[in-house]
This record gives C-alpha cells, structure tokens and sequence, in this order.
C-alpha cells in the first residue's frame, strides 16, 4: 500500500506541476512512515527525483538513525551526495554500504564511478573487474571497465574491449558518449564526432552527447556546426556547462557578444573569482572555468580530463570581465580599458575581430574614446591575417547577424552564414576600422578629422550596404556638424533613399532641407513621402495565420554583383519529456531539462487566410527593395504553413530549422508548431487545409482550465475540444504576457479531429498568474497559468 499508493501521491502531484503541494503530501508521508526505515528511504526517492539533494540526505540520516548497519540508507546518502557534487563524500558513503554488505554489486559499482570522477581509474578497474568475475555478462561493469581503462591511458586495451562489447550491443549509450568525449578531450576530434554521433542517434535527449560533438567538431574547426549541436542540446538541458559550451564555440566563430551573454546567464565575476550555481542549485566558485565547471562533468560522465585548454577558459573570463565591467555604472574606465586589453591581447589571426567587438562596444556605451582610437589604429595592419581563419564572414559579419541571429534561437532556427568573397569581407572590415575610428572622433566633437575618416568609410564599404549605409549618414552628421550643410543633405539622402522607411531620419533629412533651401519643395520627390503617410496606405490586417521570416542582404563591392542567398526552412524533431514519466536517462546532475519550444514572438507577420479579401499596399515612391518578398513552403505533415521573407537590411541568410519537438511517451519524433502570440495589431492563427463549410452551433472546452508551471522552461499540456462539432478547423490563441508564457500547437498526436493539443510553457524567469486564451469561430475559452 505505502509503495504502491502512498508513495505515487506527491510524484504525480510533482510531475503535473503542483511542487507545493507534492512537498506537503511528502511530509504527511514521512508521518505515516515514520519508525520504518525501509519507507523513509523509499520517500528520499521523490526527493531525488525533484534534485532535492538536502531533503533526500535528511531523510538517508533518519534512516541511518533507526538502523544504523542498513546498506541501501548508505546507497542514498551516496546519490544525494553526487547530486549535490559531493564526490568525496559520496564515494565515503558507498564504500561504507560496501563494507556492510561486500557481496552489493549496485555499491561496487557506484564506488567505483566515483573512484573515476575522483580520478583514481586504477581503483575503479579493480572494483569493475570483481564485479565481472562474478558476473561477465555484467555490463554496466565491462561499460565502465572500459572507459577507466581509457583513463588509465591504457588505451590499446580500451578500445580492443570497447570493440567486442559495441557488437554485441551498438547501442550502449553511455560507452559511446563516454569514449566520445575522452576523445575529444585527447585532440582526437575525428573519433569524438563519430562516437557522439552514435550516440546520438541512439538517443538525442542526452545533452552530454551533444556536448562531445560540439567539441569535436570545435577541434576540427568547424565552430558553426558546433553551434548547431549545442543549440540541440539546449532542447533537453540547462545548466552552466551547456552555456560555457556554448560562448567557446560562439568564441570561436567570432560572435563574442552573443558569447558574453551566454555566459551573463549562470557566470559572474567576483573579486577575480568565476561564480556560478552548479546543475542551476548549488553555489560554488573557482579561478577560472575549467576548474569551476569540473564538478559538473565528473558527476555527471564522470571523466576527469576536460576536452577544454587554458587559454579558450581565460579568453572567455576576460570576455566575461570586459561585459560585466562595461555595464557597471561603478567600473571606471581605467579598470574597463584593461579589461578590454586583457581580451584583445595575444597574436592569433581572430586578434583583429576581438579589436574591432571591443572598439564597437565602447562606441556603443560612448566610453573611452582615445581606447577606440587606439584600438583601431592597432587593427590596420591585421585584415588580411583576420581572414585567414576557419569561417571568416561569421566574424567579419557578427554584428550585422545579432539581432537576426537572436531572433532564429528564440523561433528554433538557425541563420546560416552565407559564402562572401574576401575581397567583400576585406573591403567591410577596412571601411569599419575607419567607421568606428571617425564616429569616435566626431563623438569628440573632432568633426573635420571625423569627415575625413567617414569619406574614407564610405569610399571602402560595398555600396549600398547596411554598412555603407550606416557610415553615410554618420558622414552626414560630422557634414552638418562642420558646417556643410548641404553636403550633409546629400549623405542624408544618399543613406535614406537605400535605407527603410524611418520617421525619425525622415524628420533630419526634412529639417535640414528646409534649411539648405528655405522649403521642402521637391523634398518628396528625392526620399518619398513621410513615413507616417506610408503607413497609412496599407489596410491593417486583424487576423493572420503564418510566420513571416525576414531574409538578408549581403553587398559586395562593384563590380561584384550582390549575393543572394534564400532561405531555406528544414523540419526537423525536438523531444519534450512526458510528464507523467520519473525516470531519467542518466542521472546527471543538471537542473531540469525540459525543452524549451521557441516562442514566436511579436515580430512575426502572417499571410492572410484565402477565403478572406486580400488587401494590396498602396504604391510607395522611391527605389524597391533589394529583394522580392520569397515565399518559402514547409513539407506538408497535417496542416501547411507558408512562411515569407521580409526584405531587411543587412545580408542574405539561409535559415535552418534547430531539432523540433518529440514525444518521449511514443519516442517517435513528432513535429511541433509554434504559434504566434496574439497581439494588440493581429490574432494569429493555424489554418488546417480542409474545405470550407458552415460552422453549426458548438461549444470550446479547454482541460485543465488551470494550469500550474514552474518559471523558466516548465511546461504542460492542454487539450481543447469542441462540443457539438466533429472537426476543429481553427483556432487562435493569445497569451497575456508573450514574453512570459508561450503557448505551442502539437502536431501528430493521435487524437480525434474535434481536438488539438497544446503545450504552455514559460519562458522567463517571471511568476505570477497568466492568462491563454482560445478563440474558436463558435466561442473562446480562458485559462488561468499560475507559473511558480
């Protein structure tokens, strides 16, 4: 009764969301159970399964108390301790369920995991070869025998014994991870790619799987694939490891502030210590990263030897240092200027793109302007030692792919980095060394110096570009500034008539021309008419059904023609764990690894529904867009979806889809869609492709009707009916706050047509009580999300 029953209240209370009350259940538990030891150390289970390291130890020593020679009250102490990345006392504790009862195959061999997170792999070969003289079918034992044969750097050996055991069983997940990763972390990045691979295609959830590719792949210099991984990964996981993973291939490929705010999300800096809470929990702090980090690994794959070096771990501290600095009102700038050298410093060929992230960034806080000169003035002579690296456009075109680059992550994309020639990216570096030095000098009130750097800008610059574009207008405001005024008008124009529509531009380009020419006679005729008069025109859409995806431009310099690249939109398979399910794959010590499902947020613009009257924007003066709109269709599966590209202003990108969601509980891989949140200009919507009839008379129903989620990443399903209607054509949802709560339409779930099954989930770290609501052409529905 107590196991079958008792024992399964506060579990199923924890996985439907209720924490509180499966907490309060527990205590009323450990009531009934107490006295009996064997029951208390059942009920240490559900805290383990929520990682509560604290309460499981308290319940081990109670257990202890009532009988103090009991193994399995040892066994617990020891699993808590792990999760709590006590190893030392972790393999204490095993050894003494070991010493009471010496025939335990389950304390032998988890001594001897912690003997190899302890690093004494010669230890844990001998515990695994006692296990196996009993038991040579054993194989859990002959998995670790192995990867402590690894360790002892007998590796001859390890891979002879590795080859019989993967075929008699190809599968055996943590052997290929682990060999994976030792792999890796002994530069042999050929074998780790083609052993995480494996891995991963036995099971895609283990986030350590992923994590050895990404380092393979990261020593075979290929950071953007390495990226892609990583981003994967983050479907199932999320603890400190993972972000620093993934800053040092974002370091690698150049995207140094993206890196950074990786690393401000579980890193802080103090007193010259690295801070962090291990698996999201447990605080801790060391001198640099791999020491910080090396709890995690060894705890959770138990390897030792970190696939890392000192000098990625230091550039990323200092990364970490500068940001952090940067954005301190209580820094000085001395201190943010050697924090900047401390980054910069070295003589590899990524110096110069570090020089010029640096530069950028002080310009953009408007900070230490003899720093910027300084630094671009060192920068000249680097350009052509800066492309000689792995993926030079990913660094040469950073910043211009931030904000796009965000906007993919947050939809479950990736942008691809387009091929761009080197004279492009030379002629984009050289004319943003002279970019940044002149707004510098103009930030100095040195106008006539800031002109002459500025022309040079935009005489280098592929024309037309958002760079040159940018450049041209800030040649513009040291024109003006210096008293040239109709100069100045000229690259105002120049800027504006190759730019978008912008009210605020528009409104400096007309004052200066009432001012260049006492009227705005002809004003139009040059730039188009004012903004507001554009927007006016186009008809506002009230309901939308589809994302629209914005596409790039990259120039090149004349007489290169420009690049284009389309973008291409792949579905691919994300896995959201059951919530009824308590079993984990390995018992990591990470925080919790529900998959995040991109919210779609309010930047995305849908195509109207066919049946309704489409509605033309009226004729804009001035020059067309760089690129058509390009209509981009997904592989049908139950509904079809057509996403268009926006024409922007930066570069051509191709777009790929990050791995989509999969049901645990089928474990086959089903496509998710994200919807668009509701909004005060459109209700986005999902149009299944059936044909239009009648709707009769019916009723929405929504279960559950409240739903309770933990903050950042907790989720549950719901499921939204009609009543009196066979088949659910379509329906809109809106979430009071998209920023907080996103909500998410699942696809292949095996349920009649008259339903459609959502997932809620949050996506900060905010609580409070939310509103979803679900429109149905016959009624809506509302339902309260409580997020803890």
């Amino acid at each position: 009764l107590f196991t079958e029953v008792l024992l399964l209240i506060p579990n199923n209370l924890f996985f439907r969301g209720e924490r509180t009350a499966a907490i309060e259940v527990a205590r009323l538990v450990e009531e009934k159970a107490d006295g009996n030891a064997k029951q208390i150390l059942a009920l240490a289970t559900f805290y383990l399964g929520m990682e509560n390291a604290a309460e499981a130890k308290r319940l081990a020593d109670k257990a202890m108390q009532l009988e103090p020679n009991l193994p399995a009250a040892y066994q617990t102490l020891g699993i808590a301790n792990r999760l709590d990345f006590g190893l030392e006392e972790s393999a204490t504790a095993y050894a003494k369920a070991l010493e009471l009862d010496a025939n335990s195959v389950v304390s032998k061999r988890s001594l001897a995991e912690m003997k190899r997170a302890l690093g004494k792999p010669l230890e844990a070969v001998s515990l695994y070869r006692e296990i196996l003289a009993k038991d040579e079918a054993d194989g859990a034992a002959r998995t670790g025998l192995i990867l402590a044969l690894f360790d002892t750097e007998n590796k001859t050996e390890a891979e002879a014994e590795m080859k019989e055991l993967l075929a008699a069983n190809p599968k055996n997940l943590l052997l290929l991870v682990g060999a994976a990763y030792w792999y890796a972390a002994h530069d042999e990045s050929q074998k780790a790619v083609e052993f995480a691979e494996k891995a991963i295609a036995v099971e895609p959830r283990y986030t350590w799987a992923h994590i050895a590719l990404a380092r393979g792949l990261l020593g075979q210099k290929r950071p953007l694939e390495a990226e892609k991984a990583l981003l994967v990964a983050k479907q199932y996981g999320s603890f400190p490891t993972l972000d620093y993973e993934l800053a040092s291939v974002k370091l690698a490929a150049g995207f140094y502030r993206e890196a950074a705010e990786d690393l401000q999300k579980n890193f802080t800096i103090k007193d010259g210590l690295i801070e962090t809470k291990l698996g999201g929990r447990v605080a801790a702090n060391a001198e640099n990263f791999i020491k910080l980090l090396s709890l995690e690994r060894r705890a959770g794959i138990f390897q030792t030897v970190a696939a890392d070096n000192a000098e990625n771990a230091e550039r990323l501290k200092s990364l970490l240092d500068f940001s952090q600095k940067l954005e301190s009102s209580a820094v000085g700038e001395t201190a943010i200027a050697s924090a900047a050298d401390e980054f910069v410093k070295g003589e590899d060929k990524m110096k110069l793109h570090r020089q010029l992230f640096v530069a950028n960034r002080l310009l953009e806080k408007k900070s230490n302007f003899p720093k910027i000169s300084e630094l671009t003035k060192a920068a000249i002579g680097g350009v052509d030692v800066a492309l000689n690296v792995p993926n030079p456009a990913a660094a040469v075109l950073a910043d211009e792919l931030y904000d796009s680059r965000k906007l993919a992550v947050a939809r479950g994309e990736i942008i691809i980095v387009p091929e761009v020639t080197r004279q492009t990216l030379s002629n984009i570096l050289r004319g943003r060394i002279e970019d940044i030095t002149g707004w510098a000098l103009f930030q100095e009130s040195k106008t006539s110096d800031a002109v002459v750097r500025l022309k040079r800008a935009v005489s280098i610059l592929p024309e037309k570009s958002a760079w040159w574009r940018a450049s041209m207008w800030r040649l513009g405001s040291a024109l003006e500034a210096d008293g040239k005024s109709e100069d100045a008008l000229n690259a105002y124009v120049k800027s504006y008539t190759n730019s978008q529509a912008d009210a605020v531009k528009y409104s400096i380009v007309e004052s200066l021309y009432q001012k260049v020419n006492g009227n705005l006679d002809g004003l139009e005729a040059r730039i188009g008419a004012k903004p507001a008069s554009i927007a006016s025109s186009f008809p506002v859409q009230s309901e939308q059904t589809v994302a629209q995806k914005p596409e790039k431009e990259i120039p090149k310099a004349e007489p290169t023609p420009e690049i284009k690249s389309t973008i291409e939109i792949k579905p691919t398979t994300e896995v959201t764990p059951n919530q009824s399910t308590t079993a984990a794959i390995e018992p990591a010590p990470t925080p919790e690894t529900k998959i995040e499902d991109a919210a779609v947020t309010d930047k995305e613009k849908v195509e109207t529904k066919k049946d309704e009257p489409a509605q033309s924007p009226a004729p804009q003066p001035g020059p067309k867009s760089l690129f058509e709109p390009i209509i981009i269709n997904v592989p049908k599966f139950e509904t079809k979806v057509i996403a268009e590209a926006n024409p922007k202003e930066m570069l051509p990108a191709e777009t790929e889809a990050a791995e989509a969601n999969a049901e645990t509980k089928t474990a086959e891989p089903n496509q998710e869609e994200t919807l668009p949140e509701k909004n005060t200009k459109s209700s986005p919507r999902i149009v299944v492709e059936k044909e239009a009839e009648q709707t009769p008379p019916c009723k929405l129903i929504v279960s559950p009707e409240t739903v309770s989620i933990l903050n950042n990443r907790g989720s549950l399903g719901v499921l939204v009916s009609l009543e009196g209607e066979d088949d659910l054509k379509e329906i809109m949802v809106a979430s009071s706050s998209q920023n907080d709560v996103a909500v998410s339409f699942k696809r292949d779930v095996q349920i009649p047509s008259s339903q459609m099954f959502f997932i809620v989930k949050s996506i900060s770290q905010k609580t409070g009580e939310f509103t979803v609501t679900f429109e149905a052409p016959c009624g809506k529905k509302e339902i309260l999300v409580k997020v803890r």
